[in-house]
């Protein structure tokens, strides 16, 4: 992220020279970076090196992302080019829509703004529960759609984001923020996490991060590591990523309060989040840098990275659960299968990411679903029985980056279920 500022001041400075150079420093950490590559082809247009510029929009091209040349400012000339016919095939490709959904209900509030989805499971089959920022709320979605309130929330209650259920399916632990700067907040700005029951929605426990002066806020949740049988241990240690302070925190069972784990400039904007249970790892999705793998016993952090695929700009991650239990003692090892929402980039996708066995490369990646009505506003999901449950519209557009509320971009949350292969 430093060498793409460093660029984008030297560009605004004219200073065409430095900020090509950064910018290839930058692709040369991560090649698949979207926004640098169509920078850089931005740049090169504006240094009379068109055809370095048509080289940088085909390699973007290639990762299957959308970008409309002919209305940017600075690349439309690329478009009368020969070399530019390539390019525009497959940017023209890359629109075409791909995966199915199916509606699973709509929340009319217009400031309800969705963003975590959680699954409740039984004999009988699946509600889902939908946590919101501005309403401060989470509703039950049961099986006709329709959406009912859960939460017993107190005085104290925040925004609400990312939630993860606890292994014994007891307890759901969310990401919890609020003040002024965030949508409908007022105050002090606070954040932490919030432990709730899954039977009755009370709130079990609010475990505050300490006040060292610097900005804060959790956005999403993972529990940690794994017990006999392949549950998830009661217990197990919560983690949470820190998007407004660049780091990655920890609540050991039984303390009261989350002890910063990560601190790194690769992971300057963590998100989603997945543990791979016995297997001392944490991968984490940086918005800026894409996925990395963490090594929960000594916080080390190595990039994940595949040459033909752009991982940056990804929201929520999330096992896919319905894979056998992969085996941490004898016998052979299966990948593990990530879904991902990605909603920082263009098209909108869902992808599904295949690790190797141990957590530490990239084998696969899919695009799940994208260019389908209702998915141009994603947030978080969850996997549930042959599925991927997310939000599709969360109302985030119908906010401003302060807080305030659009006039105008007011459309209902909507929550759909993608089928996995």
């Amino acid at each position: 992220m430093r060498l793409r500022k460093e660029a984008g001041a030297a560009a605004q400075a004219g200073d065409l020279a430095t900020a090509e150079a950064r910018l290839e420093a930058a692709l040369a950490l991560y090649p698949t970076l979207p926004g640098a590559l169509v920078r850089l082809a931005r740049v090169e247009v504006a240094a009379g090196k068109p055809q370095e510029a048509l080289a940088h929009l085909e390699a973007y091209a290639r990762l299957g992302l959308t970008l409309d040349v002919a209305g940017d400012p600075a690349l439309r000339t690329l478009v009368d080019l020969p070399g530019f016919t390539p390019v525009a095939t497959q940017l023209a490709a890359n629109r075409q829509p791909a995966g199915q959904l199916h509606p699973i209900a709509t929340l009319a509030d217009p400031a309800f703004l969705a963003e975590g989805v959680a699954v409740l499971s039984d004999p009988v089959g699946e509600d889902y529960l939908v946590s919101a920022v501005a309403a401060r709320t989470i509703v039950r979605i049961d099986d006709d759609g329709a959406a009912r309130p859960f939460l017993k929330g107190d005085a104290d209650t925040g925004g609400l984001f990312g939630m993860a259920v606890d292994g014994s399916a007891s307890a759901l632990w969310i990401a919890e923020a609020w003040g002024e700067g965030l949508p409908g907040g007022v105050g002090a700005k606070r954040t932490g996490l919030l432990k709730v029951s899954t039977r009755d929605g009370s709130i079990l426990g609010r475990f505050p991060l300490p006040d060292d002066g610097r900005p804060h806020q959790l956005g999403d949740v993972a529990v940690g590591d794994i017990a006999i049988g392949g549950r998830v241990a009661d217990g197990a240690p919560i983690y949470a990523s820190d998007a407004a302070g660049g780091g990655l925190w920890r609540l050991a069972p039984g303390a009261k309060t989350p002890e910063l784990f990560v601190s790194s400039r690769e992971i300057a904007s963590p998100q989603g989040m997945a543990v791979c249970h016995g297997r001392d790892a944490l991968v984490v999705a940086d918005y800026s840098t894409g996925l990395h793998r963490i090594d929960t016993k000594t916080g080390a952090v190595t990039p994940l990275t595949k040459a033909d695929a752009a991982l940056a700009g990804i929201d929520g991650l999330a096992w896919d659960s319905n894979q056998d239990v992969r085996k941490v003692g004898s016998g052979p090892a299966r990948p593990w299968e990530l879904i991902a929402t990605q909603n920082g980039a263009s098209p909108q996708r869902i992808l599904s990411i295949r690790l190797s066995p141990d957590c530490r490369s990239i084998e696969q990646v899919r695009v799940l679903a994208a260019n389908l009505p209702g998915m141009d506003d994603l947030a978080l999901g969850a996997v549930g029985e042959a599925a991927y449950i997310f939000v599709g519209n969360s109302q985030w557009a119908g906010w401003t980056a302060d807080g305030k509320r659009r006039e105008g971009v007011a459309r209902p949350a909507a929550i759909f279920k993608l089928a996995l292969p």
